[in-house]
């Protein structure tokens, strides 16, 4: 079977994806020249935003508060551009001065590593460059008609097309032809951002008309938590990239480095860059280090002061403003780094990060462009059952038990096993049903859950904070938000495995094996069973599982001999109806003791209530359990000598009136 479904309809519509995708990605390169203010404009949009309803709420006029608040953003940006360019031009006239120290350092560096073969040649180019920059200008005078009988014959003449400098007209074109671009650009930028703080409300109701208009509060609700959240998270970006840039400026002046404004400049605007830009931005500072100090001390304390700095941000102050993070991929912001700086540049680079938290967003809030939330997004791609249910179909074993291990340090195996590996099996049996699912397939299945339950066997999950973790009980009408919904049941589930004390079990219960849970058709049932085997060994009763076989006709008489005192029939479909099992029930009493447990346990879906009725009015077993931990009460309170319905939700089965002897638990 194709692992895709080939239909025409289906190339039809990868075909179709694969052609949209190919024109706007080029829509977006050839327009980029409009379309690169645009995303700076709506991104900057939302840093003003702040601001902008802060000088709404106490009375500022619509027009005056978009006009203070975009002079000034557009004030600091031209300023900041102005000291840059300044030092840039300070420190390049400099430069000069520095050539001799630097050399010096490269030539002791040779010296003192003469295996580096690097070195050396980073040394003999940097010695070149001194030595013609040193000569003197060739000149540019007509040779003389006798220097030419002196010249071999062979040799060629160097001709130097020198133009005149620009005068007049043509001056003026060549100045306006490197400012007009950026200034057009930075035009355009002010214009949208003017427009879209203006238009704020009325581009909102647009949006919401556009993608939610059959449900306006949700939409409108998530649409206003969204922007909400952009704005508050460009905002403190902004305001801790310009953090760290004073902090790298003022150290950078306190050591004495040249231009300390611009390398602050050029850390904050790097710091957009995830990951690498701050340490791309120290290398520049650390550079002129090496070539203004003799030693390197100084390049030393430039390298420690941007780490220290980049690891207090990242590390401290971004989890105490951002909280869990920006809700994108580590994968996908490098991603779409290299993307944006491919399509549109230097800029690009920069507006990567927000673009794509700004996808992210969009795509977990908007129906229609979910993928970008897929493909963008933090959380997880599958759900911890679609999780279990792949690591099992591949046979991933380790891959399975780290998984439930990092669960069990905030439940229990029966919680675990109850509410992921038991559901990820369900997946299984439902593809079995529909034949997507082979006998290898299956093995591999079972295999895979009992490596998992034999390395869990012995684990012992270190729960050393939990007193410090608990919470004080919510009313029952609060609800629970966050990570707080999660914490809750993890510490009920941690004391819900206590061992049962062998003093308190029934007669007959201190085998070594009082319960078999046997496989009701498959191996995937063999598996469900195996887990309720473990979590009743983690609670103190030996138990086994068997496999489907046990329970054919020709091995079914085998179990004559059995002193178990329980024994559980685990199905996760019924196949053929109940019809089967109650034959099975029949035929098990005709051999097990009188005094046996028989528990039928249909882990059946929530939706499959029908057929467990229907189960109950047919199958004549003494007790029956939809869930994992049903099934463990059931089986416990037998075994401790309490009824089988004690105070669990399984239902016990009455036998009919034409037994003589009715089956009752130990």
């Amino acid at each position: 079977m194709p692992f895709l479904p080939t239909t025409p309809e289906t190339r039809a519509s990868v075909l179709q994806g694969l052609l949209i995708a190919t024109i706007v990605i080029g829509g977006l390169y050839f327009g980029r020249e409009v379309l690169l203010p645009l995303a700076v404009a709506i991104l900057l949009s939302f840093v003003l935003t702040p601001p902008l309803l802060l000088l709404r709420r106490i009375k500022v006029p619509r027009v005056l508060a978009v006009a203070v608040v975009v002079i000034t953003a557009f004030a600091i940006i031209g300023g900041l551009g102005w000291l840059i360019s300044r030092e840039a031009t300070k420190l390049a006239a400099e430069l000069p001065s520095y050539r001799a120290t630097l050399s010096e350092k490269i030539k002791s560096l040779r010296e003192s590593t003469s295996e580096s073969k690097v070195l050396e040649k980073a040394g003999d180019v940097l010695t070149d460059l001194q030595d013609q920059l040193n000569e003197p200008s060739p000149d540019t005078d007509a040779p003389q008609v006798g220097d030419a009988a002196d010249r071999p014959d062979d040799q060629p003449i160097q001709v130097e097309i020198k133009e005149p400098d620009p005068k007049g007209l043509a001056l003026y074109q060549s100045i306006a032809g490197t400012l007009l671009p950026p200034l057009v650009t930075a035009g355009i930028i002010l214009l949208f951002v003017v427009f879209i703080l203006l238009q704020r409300e009325d581009l909102r109701d647009r949006l919401i008309r556009l993608f939610g208009a059959s449900d306006l509060q949700r939409a409108t609700s998530t649409m206003s938590d969204a922007a909400t959240r952009l704005s508050r998270y460009f905002l403190s970006q902004v305001l801790i990239n310009a953090t760290y840039g004073v902090f790298i400026g003022l150290a950078l002046w306190a050591i004495g480095m040249p231009s300390p404004i611009a390398w602050g400049i050029l850390a904050m605007l790097m710091r957009f860059v995830p990951y690498v830009g701050s340490y791309i931005a120290a290398a520049f500072p650390a550079l002129i280090a090496a070539a203004i100090d003799p030693g390197w001390t100084t390049v030393l304390m430039v390298v420690g002061l941007f780490v220290i700095g980049e690891l207090t941000m990242g590390q401290v102050v971004e989890p105490m403003v951002y909280g869990r993070g920006t809700g994108v991929t580590p994968i996908a912001v490098i991603g779409s780094t290299i993307f944006w700086t491919w399509l549109w540049g230097p800029l690009g680079l920069i507006i990567a990060t927000p673009i794509t938290v700004c996808l992210a967003v969009l795509g977990r809030h908007v129906e229609g462009l979910g993928f970008f939330d897929v493909l963008l997004g933090d959380q997880p791609a599958l759900t911890p059952e679609q999780s279990f249910y792949q690591r099992a179909l591949i046979g991933d074993a380790a891959e399975a038990t780290y998984q439930a291990e990092l669960a069990l340090r905030d439940q229990s195996l029966e919680a675990y096993l109850g509410g992921v590996a038991l559901s990820g099996l369900k997946l299984a049996e439902r593809d079995a049903a529909r034949g997507a699912l082979g006998a290898n397939q299956m093995e591999r299945i079972a295999t895979t859950v009992n490596e998992m339950l034999e390395n869990l066997a012995d684990f012992e999950p270190r729960r050393w904070f939990d007193k410090l973790r608990h919470k004080p009980e919510k009313p029952a009408d609060e609800e629970a938000e966050g990570l707080a919904s999660l914490e809750a049941p993890a510490e009920e589930d941690a004391d819900a495995e206590h061992v049962i004390p062998r003093d308190s079990l029934a007669r007959g219960w201190h085998d070594d094996v009082p319960v078999l849970c046997i496989g009701g058709r498959s191996m995937l049932d063999e598996a469900a069973g195996a887990m309720l085997a473990a979590v009743l060994a983690k609670r103190g009763l030996g138990a086994e599982a068997l496999p489907p076989d046990e329970i054919s006709a020709g091995h079914i008489t085998t179990l004559a001999s059995t002193k178990a005192k329980a024994v559980c029939l685990s199905y996760l479909g019924l196949g053929s109806g109940p019809a089967h099992i109650r034959y099975l029930v029949r035929r098990l009493r005709r051999l097990l003791p009188q005094d046996t447990l028989i528990l039928v346990a249909y882990w059946h879906e929530e939706e499959d209530a029908q057929a467990m009725k229907s189960l109950k009015e047919t199958a004549q077993a003494d007790a029956y359990a939809t869930t994992l931990h049903e099934a463990v009460e059931v089986i416990i309170n037998a075994a401790t000598g309490e009824a089988p319905n004690g105070d669990t939700k399984a239902k016990t089965k009455p036998e009919p009136k034409d037994k003589k002897a009715p089956a009752t638990a130990a």
